[in-house]
């Protein structure tokens, strides 16, 4: 920095002016003073370059940190998504079997309507004269056919409901296998954004290490020129 090399010829100067005198001491201490003012300034220099490329390295960083925050923000989000389908899913399995239930009980209950028909056919057919038979026989006929129709219609719908609680629960395996991916690349991402942070501080601590340095040199070289000066 060409402050540093004017600052020290000057103070050369002075110091061979005042300690050997003549303007051969005087050419000299400036001589001296100016090389020794360039390579504090050069040293000035570099630690400030350096302060700047750890600072632009350490933004750098910071700014991958945003970007990695955001993009596990897109994926909470996604899981939550996921979530409230997988929550929908899991009513629906609850309501198809809620349905199986109530099909076995009202199947529960018709077969005992049906028993106790059955029953009371049967015994009035007994009470009857042999000329009653054919009704008798065309009743149970006629009852057995319903019992299979109901039987059949039963299975069908229990049979439909089984299919779709099997989907519901494939389903539901398939969405938190999705969930556990996302988690996965969310943690991937946790760790990309800590290191980074990492390396941020490691960065943020370079450059004020590196300001240190810079200010320490001007610094040293103040106190340098001013005790210098001080001979004139």
């Amino acid at each position: 920095m060409a402050i540093f090399t004017l600052i020290g010829a000057a103070a050369g100067a002075a110091v061979g002016a005042a300690v050997v005198g003549g303007a051969t001491a005087t050419v000299i201490g400036a001589v001296a003073g100016a090389v020794v003012g360039t390579v504090v300034g050069n040293k000035v220099s570099a630690a400030q370059e350096a302060a700047a490329a750890a600072t632009t390295q350490a933004e750098e960083q910071i700014t991958t940190i945003t970007e990695k925050q955001e993009e596990i923000i897109d994926v909470t989000q996604q899981v939550t998504g996921i979530q409230t389908e997988q929550i929908a899913v899991q009513q629906q399995i609850a309501e198809d079997r809620q349905q199986q239930e109530r099909l076995a009980v009202r199947r529960q209950r018709r077969s005992a309507i049906r028993e106790a028909q059955i029953v009371r056919a049967r015994q009035r057919n007994i009470a009857q004269a042999a000329g009653a038979i054919g009704s008798a026989v065309s009743g149970g006929a006629a009852s057995i056919g319903s019992q299979l129709s109901a039987a059949l219609g039963y299975s069908t719908q229990q049979s439909g409901l089984s299919e779709e609680i099997l989907q519901g629960q494939q389903k539901g395996m398939d969405l938190q296998s999705e969930i556990n991916t996302l988690y996965g690349k969310a943690n991937v991402l946790q760790t990309e954004a800590n290191i980074a942070a990492t390396k941020a501080g490691m960065y943020s601590s370079r450059a004020a290490g590196y300001t240190q340095q810079a200010s320490n040199y001007m610094g040293l070289f103040t106190n340098v020129a001013n005790t210098a000066f001080n001979f004139i």
